[in-house]
C-alpha cells in the first residue's frame, strides 16, 4: 500500500492544495513556512486520525483551520452576508497492492474526485445541531474571531462511506522528527518539589545519596545484567557503541528521575546531538516495521556529512518497500535520494516535480550529491559562475552597482564545475527559474554557442548565457586586465608590474587570491562587460 495523490482544503495555509506521490522516495522542498511540515501533518492526520499523539476527535484545535478561510467567514457574517463556515477536508487516495482485501474494503467514489479507488478522507466541519449557533456566534464583533471547535465534528471514514477506527486499517503511518523528540518523566514533579522544599539540606542531601545507592543496586540485579548482556550479545544496527539499559547516575537525576537509555555508560542526553539524532531516527525506523508510511522531518538535522550519508544510506536500504516522505533543507539530502523524487512547494500554487529530467542527469547528481542543487532550486535568481574566483569579481561587481551582496536580494552566485552547467540548467528550464551563467569563452566561441544553443536562442527561457566573444581573452584574468589599467590592478594587488604580460602571468598564477584582492579593496575597478551584464 502507499498514497498516489493527497488532497488538502482548509488545513493550516493551504486552501486547495494536491500533491501526487511516487510510490518510494518523495523529497519536499520549499522555503520556510511554504507548508513542507503542514503535509506531513495532514498525512499523519488522515491515515491516523490522530494529532499530536491523540485522537482528533477528541482534541480539535481552531488554529489547524486555514486563517485566511476563518477571517473572511467572521468578516463576512459581521456585514450580514452569508458565508459557508470554514472546514478542514484531507484525502488520501491509495495504490494498493492487489488483490488485497482489507483494501478493498476502503474502495468507493466518496472523494472529491469522484475516483472509483480505495482512500480514506478526514473532515472537520460544523456539525449540523449547531450551524445557527455558529453563525451568531461569528456575527457578533464582541467575540474574537477564532473558531468554537465545540461547535465542529470530526468525520474519519473510507471512500466507500464506512467510519474508520485505527483497528480497521490494514496499514500504519509513523512520523519522524529527532529535532522535537520528547522526554517524558514519570513521578509527579510538583510533588517532588514540594517535598524538597520541606526537606532541610542535610536531608536532602542523605536522600539524594541514598537514591544513588538504590539506583546502583538496580543495575547489579541479576535480571537487569541478564538483561543488558542479552542487548549486547543482539547487537544493535543504529550504532556502533554498547546500548544498556540503567538508571541514570548524573547529579540531574534526582529521586523522581525515571530510567534513562545508555550509551557507552554515559546517559544519552549526554551523547552528541549528531549522535542523538541518528540513533532515534534508527531506532524509530526499525520501531515502524508495521508502517508502510514513513514521515521523516528534516533527517539532516545536527549530522555531520559523512554520518549523513551513512543514515541516508540506511533510509534507501531500510525503506525500500515502504512509502518515504522526506522533508529537508539540505542538497545532499535532496541528490543522494534523488532529484526525480523532488516535490518543490511554493507560496502559491502547486508543487513542481523534477520527474522528467534525463536518466543520465538524475544519475549524475546522485554519483555526485555534493553539488548544492537546493540554492539553486530555492533562490529568487541564481548566477552561476565556474570558480571561486569567479564568485568573488561577481559579487563583489554586485555590490558596487547596488551598495549590498547578491544574498541580500536572494540573488544565489553558486560556483560549481563548468561542466556540470548543462545539469543544473536542465533543472532550470523544467522549474522556469531565472539563472544567468558566467562562462569563460576558452578560446572557442563556436564551441560555446554549440554547448549552450537551447539557451541562446532568443526568448527560449529565463535562462541566459553571459560570455566576452574576445578569444584572445579567453578567462576571467585577462577579461579583468582589458578592463583596467596596470596601474589599478598594480595598486589593488600590491605588485609592481612594469608589463600586461607579467602582471597576467602572476594573476593565472594567483587566481583565487587576486580575486579576493579585487573583492575587499577600497579602490575602484571597471566589471567586464559580460559579468556587468549578468548582474543587471
Amino acid at each position: 500500500m502507499c498514497i498516489s495523490r493527497v488532497y488538502i482544503e482548509g488545513f493550516k495555509r493551504f486552501t486547495k492544495f494536491e500533491l501526487e506521490l511516487n510510490q518510494t522516495f518523495n523529497i519536499l522542498i520549499g522555503d520556510n513556512e511554504t507548508g513542507k511540515s503542514s503535509i506531513l501533518e495532514a498525512i499523519g492526520l488522515v491515515l491516523s486520525g490522530q494529532h499530536d499523539g491523540r485522537l482528533l476527535q477528541f482534541g480539535t484545535d481552531p488554529y489547524l483551520f486555514n486563517r485566511a478561510m476563518v477571517a473572511e467567514f467572521f468578516a463576512k457574517r459581521q456585514k450580514g452576508e452569508q458565508a459557508p463556515p470554514p472546514r478542514i477536508l484531507i484525502e488520501a487516495y491509495l495504490r494498493p497492492s492487489g488483490g488485497d482485501p482489507d483494501m478493498a474494503r476502503l474502495r468507493g467514489t466518496n472523494n472529491t474526485k469522484g475516483e472509483d479507488c480505495p482512500g480514506l478522507a478526514l473532515t472537520v466541519e460544523v456539525d449540523s445541531g449547531y450551524v445557527d449557533a455558529l453563525k451568531e456566534y461569528a456575527s457578533d464583533e464582541s467575540n474574537p474571531a477564532v473558531l468554537p471547535v465545540e461547535y465542529f465534528k470530526v468525520t474519519w471514514r473510507s471512500f466507500a462511506g464506512d467510519s474508520i477506527t485505527l483497528k480497521k486499517l490494514p496499514f500504519r503511518v509513523s512520523r519522524i522528527d529527532t529535532a522535537l523528540a520528547r522526554t517524558y518523566r514519570g513521578p509527579n514533579k510538583y510533588l517532588s518539589q514540594v517535598v524538597n522544599d520541606a526537606l532541610a539540606e542535610d536531608m536532602q542531601r542523605d536522600l539524594s545519596l541514598q537514591y544513588k545507592k538504590l539506583r546502583y543496586s538496580f543495575s547489579q540485579e541479576p535480571g537487569v545484567k541478564a538483561i543488558n548482556d542479552f542487548l549486547e550479545k543482539q547487537g544493535n544496527p543504529a550504532t556502533r557503541k554498547r546500548l544498556t539499559i540503567q538508571v541514570d547516575m548524573s547529579s540531574r537525576a534526582s529521586w523522581d528521575s525515571a530510567i534513562a537509555p545508555h550509551l557507552d555508560d554515559v546517559p544519552f542526553e549526554y551523547a552528541g546531538m549528531g549522535e542523538q539524532c541518528r540513533v532515534q531516527l534508527r531506532l524509530a525506523i526499525a520501531g515502524a516495521e508495521r508502517s508502510q508510511v514513513l514521515l521523516i522531518e528534516e533527517p539532516e538535522n545536527h549530522l555531520s556529512h559523512s554520518n549523513l550519508n551513512i543514515l541516508l544510506e540506511d533510509i534507501r536500504n531500510d525503506c525500500l518497500n515502504r512509502q518515504v516522505i522526506i522533508t529537508t533543507h539540505s542538497g545532499f539530502v535532496l541528490n543522494k535520494l534523488g532529484v526525480d523524487n523532488l516535490r518543490l512547494l511554493s507560496y502559491d500554487g502547486q508543487p513542481v516535480t523534477l520527474s522528467s529530467l534525463a536518466l543520465d542527469t538524475k544519475n549524475y547528481f546522485m554519483k555526485l550529491p555534493g553539488y548544492d542543487t537546493l540554492r539553486l532550486i530555492l533562490s529568487k535568481r541564481c548566477i552561476l559562475v565556474e570558480g571561486p574566483s569567479d564568485e568573488l569579481i561577481v559579487q563583489r561587481a554586485y555590490k558596487d552597482m547596488y551598495g549590498r551582496l547578491p544574498i541580500e536580494d536572494g540573488v544565489d552566485v553558486i560556483s560549481i564545475d563548468a561542466l556540470a552547467f548543462n545539469r543544473f540548467l536542465e533543472i532550470a528550464a523544467l522549474l522556469n527559474l531565472d539563472v544567468r551563467v558566467v562562462t569563460d569563452n576558452d578560446g572557442d566561441i563556436t564551441a560555446l554557442k554549440k554547448k549552450y544553443a537551447p539557451y541562446l536562442a532568443k526568448g527560449s527561457s529565463k535562462i541566459r548565457i553571459l560570455y566576452d566573444p574576445d578569444e584572445s581573452c579567453s578567462t576571467l584574468e585577462p577579461q579583468l586586465l582589458k578592463a583596467n589599467s596596470l596601474d589599478v590592478l598594480n595598486t589593488i594587488l600590491g605588485t609592481n608590474y612594469a608589463s600586461e604580460e607579467a602582471m597576467l602571468k602572476h594573476m593565472k598564477g594567483n587566481k583565487t587570491d587576486c580575486a579576493l584582492k579585487m573583492f575587499e579593496t577600497t579602490c575602484n575597478w571597471t566589471t567586464p562587460g559580460y559579468i556587468a551584464d549578468a548582474i543587471k
